[in-house]
Parts: C-alpha cells; sequence; structure tokens
C-alpha cells in the first residue's frame, strides 16, 4: 500500500523502556474507511477474512484483530449510551419515582416497629 502512514510496533530498546510494550498504531485515513466499511458489514472478522484485510491493507493481522475488538466496544458503548438517552423525561420520572417507593416502605416499616403499641395478653396467657 503506498503512502500508508503507519508507526508499526516499537523498537525502541533503551534501557529505560520496557521490552515487549507496544505502541499505537497510526492507520491512515485509507485503512480506517476501509476497516470501518468491513466493520459496517460485519460486527466479528473471521480469521481468513482478517488475514486478507490486514494484507490488502498492509497490517499485521494482530493490529486488525485489536482493531475489531475495540470497534466492538465503541460500538457497544455507543448502543448503550443511545438506549440511556433515548428514555423520555417521564421514564426517568418514573424510574426515579420507583425508585423512591421502594426505599420509602422499608422506611415506614421500620419505624412502624418503634411506634407499635405493646402487644395485648390474650386470655389463654391467664
Amino acid at each position: 500500500m503506498e503512502g500508508a502512514n503507519i508507526q508499526m510496533w516499537s523498537t525502541n530498546l533503551s534501557p529505560k523502556s520496557r521490552r515487549g510494550i507496544l505502541r499505537r498504531a497510526v492507520f491512515s485515513e485509507e485503512q480506517r474507511k476501509e476497516l470501518e466499511r468491513t466493520f459496517r458489514r460485519q460486527k466479528y472478522i473471521s480469521k481468513t477474512d482478517r488475514n486478507k484485510l490486514a494484507a490488502d491493507l498492509s497490517l499485521k493481522e494482530s493490529q486488525v484483530k485489536i482493531w475489531f475488538q475495540n470497534r466492538r466496544m465503541k460500538w457497544r458503548n455507543c448502543k448503550e449510551k443511545e438506549v440511556h438517552n433515548s428514555r423520555s423525561p417521564m421514564d426517568e420520572l418514573m424510574a426515579h419515582g420507583l425508585a423512591q417507593d421502594e426505599k420509602e416502605p422499608l422506611q415506614n416499616h421500620s419505624s412502624a416497629k418503634t411506634e407499635r403499641s405493646p402487644p395485648q395478653k390474650s386470655t389463654r396467657d391467664t
């Protein structure tokens, strides 16, 4: 791939840097577009497709694999935010109100015990 702007795995092995630390890959615009295009078609990529895509984009298979993992996480988080944000103000009030209703009986129940009059003796106790 011509003109790909990719930072590959770190080769800096100075005494202060730790071995095995990977630097973040910077993908070119073309690579990102193709990765996103593929992701729209399929959220999970097979090993065969991953190898082909990596070869086509001049990337390592592991870079494509990790990109897909990260993209799925981003996709899930966005879906969760949409669900949360799609709740109407009335839904929020109802959810808040239900939470309050659940708390109140516990408070009333505990105060009812302390305010109760002593049990009356039955006729059997005499």
